[in-house]
């Protein structure tokens, strides 16, 4: 179990949802003062190991940034901007130098939110009122829109794989009226749900697995996997009633998130040969952390996420022992 520590100044560090973990054992971390891990961030860096981290610079001007998506070249992406700018702005940090990849025109603030090793870039640009929010893509950085399905005001795209397979979910609004989707070469596919209203994919393998998160027919948000045309029901963990699959590796091992049904309590697991494992019961019973979140899992078994430590948030990345048992 290993601090990926924070900034000066600065209490907290979190990893968003996303590919922020590459094979290389790198992470791409957020820091920030002012809350948990959902609130926006102050400054954003790179680990590449114990202390070793490299920040990441803000676009001129800026008073907020965030890292979202990392590959395996160490390229970066995310968003730069805040109130001094008016605006969010999609980023990419290229051995240690931003680029501004633009808003299109007439919208409030977009965001990059992965990359593979191709360079291809996916994210999300929203309109001021938020009455159209696009999933977009960015191909030797010249932006597309990306396709939604029918009648669809709210796409998003949330991971690429190296095949360029892009996930995320499209429909009517982003009040829960959106189901999981996967745009290959340049065509939409719905992946639909477990028999409720919505559904949404956060990740996607090398070999086309998809996994996020659907509604049951009861309205319960469980933890899914698409493969080979089926829709897989991951099912609850013990009695929580919430959960959410954010990363699947080249093995097919899965790192999510389950939550009790008042969101009280908050764990981290790890799926592999047919079982969920709470991640809390691989670390040693001192070791004086809570794990909250998995979020990121690389081809070595490595996962990346946050949890308390001494009462903070702060992010972690959790590497395999070998002859553990």
């Amino acid at each position: 179990m290993t601090d990926l520590g924070t900034l000066p100044g600065l209490a907290n560090s979190f990893i968003y949802a996303g590919e922020t973990l590459n094979n290389r054992g790198h992470v791409a971390v957020t820091a920030n003062n002012i809350g948990p891990f959902y609130v926006d961030g102050d400054a954003a860096y790179l680990w590449t190991g114990p202390g070793s981290i490299q920040i990441l610079p803000g676009l001129p001007g800026a008073d907020r940034t965030d890292a979202y998506g990392l590959n395996n070249h160490d390229q970066i992406v995310g968003e730069s901007g805040g109130s001094n700018l008016q605006a969010w702005y999609p980023v990419v940090w290229d051995h240690g130098v931003i680029y501004n990849l633009g808003i299109p025109p007439g919208d409030a603030g977009t965001s990059a939110s992965a990359i593979n090793d191709s360079g291809v870039i996916v994210g999300t640009t929203t309109t001021t009122d938020f009455g159209l929010i696009r999933a977009v893509a960015w191909y030797d950085r010249q932006l597309t829109i990306l396709p939604s399905l029918p009648g669809a005001a709210f796409t998003q795209a949330n991971a690429i794989n190296d095949r360029g397979q892009i996930v995320g979910g499209s429909g009517p609004d982003y009040w829960a009226h959106y189901h999981a989707v996967i745009w290959d070469r340049g065509t939409i596919t719905d992946l639909g749900t477990l028999g409720g209203l919505a559904s949404l994919a956060w990740g996607i393998g090398d070999k086309g697995q998809v996994v996020g998160q659907a509604q049951t027919a009861a309205g319960e948000w469980h933890s899914t996997l698409w493969q080979n045309g089926n829709t897989i029901d991951l099912g609850e963990f013990g009695s929580d009633s919430w959960g959410v699959v954010s990363a699947i590796n080249s093995h097919g091992q899965m790192v999510g998130i389950s939550m009790s049904a008042d969101g009280s309590i908050s764990r981290g697991l790890l799926w592999e040969n047919g079982s969920a494992i709470d991640l809390q019961t691989l670390i040693p019973p001192n070791s004086g952390w809570v794990i909250q979140q998995a979020l990121g899992i690389n081809d070595q078994g490595q996962i990346d996420g946050q949890g308390l430590i001494n009462g903070q948030t702060h992010a972690f990345l959790l590497s395999p022992v070998s002859g553990a048992k």
